[in-house]
């Protein structure tokens, strides 16, 4: 079986599968948006832009926020649903969504952002991420690190194919990554093939677009963006994040992840 390219791929149309492979009970990324928010005293009313299955937005709701999650993934959002009753979760797509209202902070987390593949879909959906947000508001976006591709260990990646296992329901699944490089168009081609027990296995030709540091701070700036800070660590889709001192921010800009604090002005 092969699946075609684009953002409606295996894991986003099998959220138990996504969980599995992203942690079912790992709330890092909840606690680092946290700590951002309390950092920066935003306000209570905050969106999930692609919310999957609404782990980050259960534990905001929980911790006093009130949480919205956006995403256009039919089987994520019944999921959350399911799974989260009474919370606010809602269909649509990054570059045009129309919520009728702004929020006092936007997160877009787990290189969502990274499905907007041409530079109009970019400019596009930080035109909308503005439009949602107060002046003032505070917005937090986290993606791959095109300008990690430039390292050593991102050469790496290039050249070798990449393993994973979990368990689903008591089944092994395997999961196979090889990376390439589309250069004029900058984007990362991901090829995966899935092995599920009793089944073909399962080829996807997936995309994300490459943005790098500089290049995504000019985009903020010209969509109502104050960018104050550009980094890599702490990297909580990567570590473990457990708030233990201050917030401190690395900005070498070399580690899978790129992250930025934006306020909209």
């Amino acid at each position: 079986m092969e699946v075609d390219t684009g953002s409606d791929n295996f894991l986003h149309t099998n959220p138990a599968l996504y969980l599995a492979f992203n942690g079912e009970h790992d709330q890092s990324m909840a606690r680092f948006i946290h700590t951002i928010l309390a950092e920066f005293n935003a306000g209570k009313t905050v969106l999930d832009v692609g919310c999957g299955p609404g782990r980050e937005v259960a534990y905001l709701n929980q911790a006093g926020y009130e949480a919205v999650g956006l995403d256009n993934s039919e089987p994520m959002l019944a999921w959350a649903r399911a799974h989260y009753p009474g919370l606010s979760f809602v269909d649509g797509s990054q570059a045009n969504f129309s919520l009728q209202r702004q929020f006092d902070a936007l997160y877009c987390v787990g290189s969502t952002f990274l499905y907007n593949f041409t530079n109009e879909e970019v400019r596009a959906s930080l035109r909308c991420f503005r439009q949602h947000l107060h002046a003032g508001g505070l917005l937090y976006m986290d993606m791959r690190n095109a300008a990690f591709f430039l390292t050593q260990e991102g050469q790496r990646w290039l050249t070798e194919e990449l393993t994973e296992q979990t368990t689903v329901g008591g089944n092994m699944i395997s999961l196979s990554t090889r990376f390439g490089i589309d250069p004029i168009n900058q984007l990362l081609l991901r090829d995966y093939r899935w092995t599920v027990p009793g089944q073909a296995p399962i080829v996807e030709r997936l995309r994300h677009r490459l943005l790098f540091p500089q290049e995504l701070a000019l985009y903020l700036s010209l969509s109502g963006f104050r960018v104050l800070h550009l980094f890599d660590q702490p990297a909580p889709h990567i570590d473990i994040y457990e708030r233990a001192r201050p917030l401190e921010f690395s900005e070498q800009l070399q580690g899978r992840r790129m992250q930025i604090i934006a306020q909209a002005v």
